[in-house]
């Protein structure tokens, strides 16, 4: 390569790091907004139930108002149909070129909608959401100032990591999920972008809700390896939970369809989660208040209730298609789930109850990982929430198991299931754009493409290899080009054939 072609793509890079940080300001003040409408709304609702259960002679009143909470929530899940459900499945699909959207009235919906859910008191979470609203604020200033098609990708998977990373003051875990999730590959200039909007968010959303950890476990001291014979079995124990819940999840999904009005739909959902308020107020909402109240003295029967209550819940908002995440709500069925198991073992082997917190935590990494299977994700996110490293090796012993058993079991990753059930239903514009474009993947080792020649390989039809980047080095290609585990391979497409390109390619290029 020229040195004033090198120079070119390094100016190009360059600017692309600038975008990156507009992304990470515009998403993180957007997420922490969103964040704090939630916070708020959330509380407002739990006084309004208190009050409610107190006063049962306005409970009229309580129903005609989720009713027109539904009729809202309605009328912007049928207009802006991209902003339903999670917001990750969405934009994996948008970046995976399935999608068209449209960044102003999906951030729009999105937020109210979203909001709105919270108030009524759905256990749906703020990570998913906030994901989206970053990838709509990357869609929004790529779209005005990003030179190519790709850069415009890269900037909306940066807009998703600064909106994780505002959500849960966790940059790392931000940058991670979207390697490790939605691109499911490295690339330098991805992750370079990623992590400098996931580290501006961090920073917007620490200006506005301080530096402390989202957790607050009384953390004292570690797991003894003696004890390590527990993370087995509870890692075990979380992959079958795991796949037990992705199924329940599609499963109620499925059952919810068979309601043809959106609005009875939602108005059912609201109306079992307001009868939930008044009778058992701890399970509504987002959890957080209920997970920072876990504790060994609560007994197990009462921890027991809380899981199989909040668990039902869950299922009920989620398979309603409202503006809502699963991400927060499966970490506090995770610790329901933790604190449990801590309570059983505790009390039948005599252990140190300063043991419950540790494997309330571990149990959140390990039911992240077995129901979106991403266990990097899971073991940053974890540490990063908590402020504390002293539970690595737990952490990644108990995701590997959870996430092995979940595998055995040929439980899916959540979100790739969202999303083949989002193209199932073709309910949102598919981009059928004839624009050309670039997008970059890599080959895995021991895959078909490693060590062959790009003669011997078959490429799909109007796929067009035009650079390998190789330790740091850009090569041409040509026909007795050797392709090698690592290599970074751009294509140019035109976007009506990526996605069967993408689809091809994964044969070719993924590990065997």
């Amino acid at each position: 390569m020229k040195l004033k072609d090198i120079e070119k793509s390094t100016n190009k890079n360059l600017y692309l790091l600038f975008l990156s940080v507009l992304v990470g300001l515009t998403a993180g003040f957007l997420a922490s907004l969103y964040r704090l409408a939630l916070e708020k709304a959330e509380t407002w609702g739990l006084s309004i139930y208190r009050f409610v259960s107190s006063h049962l002679i306005f409970i009229p009143l309580l129903i005609l108002g989720l009713a027109f909470l539904a009729f809202v929530v309605t009328f912007f899940m049928k207009k802006y149909p991209m902003s339903s459900g999670s917001g990750i499945p969405q934009v994996k699909g948008q970046l995976q070129g399935y999608f068209k959207n449209n960044w102003f009235t999906t951030a729009f919906a999105k937020f109210i909608a979203g909001t709105l859910a919270m108030f009524a008191g759905l256990s749906l979470g703020r990570e998913g959401p906030s994901v989206q609203l970053g990838a709509s604020m990357g869609q929004m200033v790529s779209s005005r100032l990003a030179e190519t098609e790709r850069h415009k990708r890269i900037l909306i998977a940066s807009g998703a990591s600064a909106g994780l990373s505002a959500a849960f003051n966790a940059p790392l875990s931000g940058v991670m999920f979207t390697l490790e999730e939605v691109f499911k590959y490295f690339s330098p200039l991805i992750l370079l972008t990623c992590m400098t909007s996931a580290m501006v968010a961090d920073m917007v959303a620490r200006i506005m809700f301080g530096s402390g950890p989202v957790f607050h476990f009384q953390i004292v001291g570690s797991i003894e390896l003696s004890n390590y014979w527990l993370l087995i079995i509870l890692g075990i124990i979380l992959g079958l939970f795991g796949a037990f819940y992705n199924w329940t999840l599609l499963t109620s999904q499925n059952l919810m369809k068979k309601i043809k009005s959106p609005f009875l739909r939602v108005l059912l959902t609201f109306l079992v989660v307001g009868a939930t308020g008044l009778l058992f107020p701890n399970i509504i909402g987002s959890g957080h208040r209920l997970m920072d109240s876990f504790s060994l003295e609560m007994g197990l029967a009462f921890l027991c209730l809380i899981l199989i209550g909040k668990y039902l819940i869950s299922m009920v908002s989620y398979s309603s298609g409202v503006p809502g995440g699963i991400f927060f709500p499966l970490l506090v069925l995770g610790a329901s789930l933790g604190a449990v198991f801590a309570t059983i073992v505790i009390s039948l082997f005599h252990l140190p109850s300063h043991l419950f917190a540790n494997l309330v935590i571990l149990a959140m990494a390990g039911t992240f990982t077995a129901i979106v299977r991403a266990p990097m994700t899971g073991i940053l996110l974890l540490v990063e929430m908590t402020g504390s490293f002293d539970h690595l090796l737990p952490l990644a012993l108990v995701s590997l198991i959870a996430y092995v058993v979940a595998d055995l079991l040929q439980s899916e990753p959540i979100y790739d299931s969202l999303l083949d059930n989002m193209l199932k239903e073709k309910e949102i514009d598919v981009d059928d754009s004839d624009k050309q474009m670039m997008f970059e993947t890599i080959v895995q080792f021991d895959s078909v493409a490693d060590r062959k020649k790009l003669s011997e390989i078959h490429l799909p039809e109007g796929c067009l290899l035009v650079s390998v980047h190789r330790s740091g080095k850009d090569i041409i290609p040509h026909g007795n080009t050797e392709l090698q585990a690592g290599d970074y391979l751009t294509f140019l497409i035109r976007r009506e054939d990526e996605v069967i390109a993408r689809e091809q390619l994964r044969q070719v290029l993924n590990e065997k």
